[in-house]
């Protein structure tokens, strides 16, 4: 699954190495007995899309795994009507009580022997897992549909079943509804009948193992696109109107081209009988379902927003294509193991860029996704890759279980080859296709393929919370010939468990424009590397292969920095250099990373080197970023720059801004100029930021942009705008949510208590907004403000729904209570204020030293034994008195 924010999807824990990961009284979970294993389900239903219902029979065949086998348990949420029965005629009692639909045969099965139960029921409004959509006063045109979507444990909502991965019976379903709508489902259409009432049923079956998380139907009306067929399995892609055949040509056909590197290599077949994928407005991310993959369809693409989202749509694609191989053929056992399909997943993403679009996509993608894991791993909790421990299994599916696994893979890959990763990966898939893993089958697989014994490595990797945080430092004797690595692994820390990590890597440095490596063994918590280096190398790297997953912090000196900047051949080595630089916060290093960026050929680096920028807290920084605004002009890039130059208060950054917004953007490069227009405070131009969040746009992707910009704004006129647009029919369902959002932002900053009041009051009349993203929103909203007085509002809301759902209440709950008063406009306007002084102390402070010749990385020159000389303190101290700040601010 890809989930809105993993790209990528995902709370206050007890204090020890997993940190706040679950809530107080987590359990362990595990797998499910399956003594009457269900092999089948013929899930035979009528969809009335206009009561939001659906009613009819599911008959479970069950098989014995062991003699004397008779109490069937299946989950089942709030049906009605419910009766149960034997078609068979075996006499049978049952008893439901709103949760669990537990069966007894009166007669036990003999080990290897069937029965089937036949419930009948009517699902109304569920809570999960079954949602609708039809036109309404307030949105006379949305779309008719009815869909499915289940991760982790939501299917119990609408279908009796046992809702757990390890229970995998074959499908037949059987659907009705009013003629006009499409009826898609797992499998092949095997049957379809019309009726005399105007509606049909469409019949079809999977002769595959289908987790209850991976079973599915879509019915609406929907407009199709056929794109032919791959190795005879029909490919065609489905979504609402008005999105049209060409867009979703546009979003989705590259997606043959995908099946065909895929299955060549896995060197296996694709598993299944088809390929759909439906784009449905407001369902969220994307799902793996078997053979019916559904979308948001905020990943259809019109000719503008392809220029922007095309490698997202085709890095979601190929993720929830292979998860046709890991989590659908071969399924996780349970969730504690669910790596084994989220990591390689994204994995795969990383390998697919590799081979279609160089190494240079790849790293970039490593890099991405390692530091997308890091900023969870530092801002929230650590937790083990596999764990037990949790209060829903939806709260796996975090930064840990996507980019934490997928760059794990990565280092495994590097640690025993590619010759022995990929032939155990092909033989795992082979194997274990149509079966049910753990994490020790792929452990296995992979030690019978490399001859190594790799307990140790998945122990740390997998089993510890935690990651390698490396601090390296270098200096050169140019007496002796020798390079000297100092590396520290930060990490480790007795106290709180940090762990100490075993590495293979390799430390590097350039001689005659040549790469030079040596293999080295990271295992202590500091250790030295000397090497033979008889000249002044021109760089000098860690880890310059990119083997393995680590945090690094490693300045040699602005000199070997600055050849790093524009020399590396690898895009991390380029990022890592421009951000240590930008780090310095001296005019002299920032400006060497601006002009840099003009002739840095790959995005992703342009990305970085801005992004650092914007942290700078520097200056030159504002130079540099407001001339980036001006020139970046790659589509994947340009969002990330704007968001990076809002990071300042400044009139150069406006004025670039605007001229960037009147020359016409992207949508999301779009709401990224709003962000940054708003950031500016007073300097915002708030009629501009007011027109837009009165124009909806295509996905409301620009509109949202506008509201969050005026949120940032801090303006007068903002609230009472934000008040307008966050009610039911207010505005586009697709920006509503944002408008929530950015409502509970302005809100946290209000003094005047009253203010403060009115924006709680909405957010907790918006619990009740029939737009599930809406609700979330006013969740979130609620937490923001550290609202205690919303709690009971909040517990009320949180009883009927799904436990997954439940969870994230909890969490929010949990931070209200925990968290201290939000901080009001103006402590937020001294604090900005002080950052702005700080900004052009930092400057001055870079002026003088440059005077002083202590620039270009005097300061960290080697002297003869080795140690750095510092600059003396008396030049902060003047610079400090010159700005009118005391000395030692």
């Amino acid at each position: 699954m890809t989930t809105a924010s993993t790209h990528h999807a995902c709370a206050a824990h007890k204090a020890g190495a997993a940190g706040d990961f679950a809530l107080p009284g987590a359990e362990k979970h595990y797998p499910p007995d399956l003594e009457l294993d269900p092999v089948h389900l013929d899930i035979d239903l009528a969809v009335d899309l206009a009561d939001e219902a659906c009613a009819g029979t599911v008959t479970t065949t069950v098989q014995a795994r062991r003699a004397g086998a008779s109490r069937l348990a299946l989950d089942a949420v709030d049906f009605a009507d419910v009766a149960v029965a034997d078609p068979d005629g075996h006499p049978l009692t049952w008893d439901y009580d709103g949760q669990t639909l537990v069966v007894h045969w009166q007669t036990p099965l003999e080990a290897g022997a069937t029965r089937r139960a036949a419930v009948t029921y009517r699902v109304a409004q569920p809570t999960a897992g079954l949602y609708f959509s039809r036109p309404s006063e307030a949105y006379p045109d949305a779309p008719w549909w009815a869909a499915t979507d289940h991760e982790t444990e939501r299917a119990r909502h609408w279908l009796p079943c046992v809702d757990q991965p390890s229970a995998r019976p074959r499908l037949d379903i059987r659907l009705r509804a009013d003629a006009r709508y499409t009826i898609l489902a797992n499998g092949v259409e095997v049957g379809r009948t019309a009726h005399d009432d105007g509606t049909h049923t469409v019949h079809w079956r999977l002769d595959h193992p289908c987790p209850s998380y991976l079973t599915c139907f879509a019915v609406g009306d929907f407009v199709r696109a056929d794109d032919g067929d791959f190795e005879g399995r029909p490919v065609a892609y489905f979504a609402c109107r008005p999105h049209t055949e060409a867009d979703l040509h546009r979003a989705f056909g590259r997606t043959r081209a995908m099946l065909a590197w895929m299955t060549a290599k896995l060197g296996t077949p694709f598993p299944f009988p088809k390929y759909y994928q439906i784009a449905l407005p407001g369902i969220g991310g994307a799902m793996e379902n078997i053979s019916l993959v559904t979308w948001d369809d905020q990943y259809v693409l019109d000719p503008v927003l392809a220029h922007e989202r095309t490698r997202a749509v085709d890095e979601t694609n190929l993720h929830e294509m292979a998860h046709s191989y890991f989590g659908d053929a071969v399924v996780c056992r349970d969730y504690a193991h669910a790596w084994l399909k989220e990591s390689w997943a994204t994995y795969l993403e990383h390998v697919w860029f590799e081979d279609t679009d160089g190494d240079d996509e790849r790293a970039y993608q490593f890099y991405r996704d390692a530091h997308a894991y890091f900023a969870e791993a530092d801002g929230r909790y650590k937790r083990p890759i596999v764990t037990r421990e949790f209060n829903s299994a939806w709260q796996m599916y975090d930064a840990h279980l996507y980019p934490g696994g997928a760059c794990r893979l990565h280092t495994l890959r590097c640690e025993i080859g590619d010759d022995a990763f990929w032939s155990g990966t092909r033989d795992y898939v082979q194997r274990y296709a149509g079966h049910v893993v753990e994490t020790e089958d792929f452990r296995r697989v992979m030690e019978a393929h490399s001859g190594r014994s790799l307990g140790r490595f998945f122990d740390q990797w997998f089993h510890t919370a935690g990651y390698p945080s490396l601090k390296v430092a270098f200096r050169h004797d140019a007496a002796r010939g020798e390079g000297t690595f100092t590396i520290e692994q930060t990490q480790v820390d007795p106290a709180t468990g940090g762990p100490l990590f075993d590495l293979a890597t390799d430390v590097g440095w350039v001689a005659d424009g040549k790469l030079c490596t040596q293999a080295v063994r990271v295992d202590r918590a500091r250790q030295t590397v000397v090497v033979p280096m008889p000249a002044k190398p021109e760089q000098v790297r860690f880890d310059p292969l990119g083997k393995v997953l680590h945090k690094l912090s490693f300045n040699p000196g602005e000199p070997l920095l600055r050849a790093q900047l524009v020399g590396a051949a690898d895009v991390p080595g380029r990022i890592l250099a421009g951000r240590e630089l930008a780090e310095t916060g001296k005019r002299a290093a920032i400006e060497a990373v601006t002009a840099a960026y003009a002739g840095e050929p790959f995005w992703g680096v342009r990305v970085e080197w801005a992004t650092a920028l914007g942290k700078a807290g520097a200056e030159a920084a504002v130079e540099g970023l407001a001339a980036m605004v001006l020139h970046e002009h790659d589509p994947r890039a340009l969002a990330s720059v704007l968001r990076a130059a809002a990071g300042y208060r400044d009139p150069r950054i406006a004025a670039a801004v605007e001229a960037r917004l009147a020359g016409g953007l992207p949508y999301h490069a779009t709401a990224a100029a709003y962000e940054a227009l708003g950031a500016q405070r007073d300097g915002a131009p708030i009629d501009t930021l007011v027109a837009a969040a009165g124009t909806e746009g295509y996905g409301g992707f620009a509109q949202a942009g506008a509201f969050r910009g005026l949120a940032a704004s801090r303006h007068e006129d903002a609230l009472p705008l934000l008040l307008d647009h966050v009610g039911y029919g207010a505005t586009s369902e697709r920006s509503r949510p944002a408008a929530v959002a950015a409502l509970a932002d302005i809100g946290r900053v209000q003094a005047d208590k009253g203010t403060r009041e009115l924006v709680v009051e909405t957010l907790v009349d918006l619990l009740r907004d029939p737009n599930r993203r809406v609700r979330s929103a006013a969740v979130a909203g609620l937490e923001t403000l550290r609202a205690t007085e919303a709690v009971a509002a909040l517990t009320a809301y949180r009883a009927p729904l799904a436990r997954q759902e439940q969870v994230a209440v909890d969490r929010a709950v949990a931070g209200i209570r925990a968290g201290a008063e939000p901080r009001p406009a103006v402590a937020e306007k001294t604090v900005e204020d002080l950052q702005a002084r700080l900004r052009k102390l930092t400057d001055r402070v870079g002026d003088l030293e440059a005077r002083l010749g202590l620039d270009d990385g005097a300061s960290a020159s080697a002297s003869k034994d080795g140690a750095a000389t510092a600059p003396p303190a008396a030049t902060a101290a003047a610079a400090a008195a010159h700005e009118g700040a005391p000395a030692g601010t």
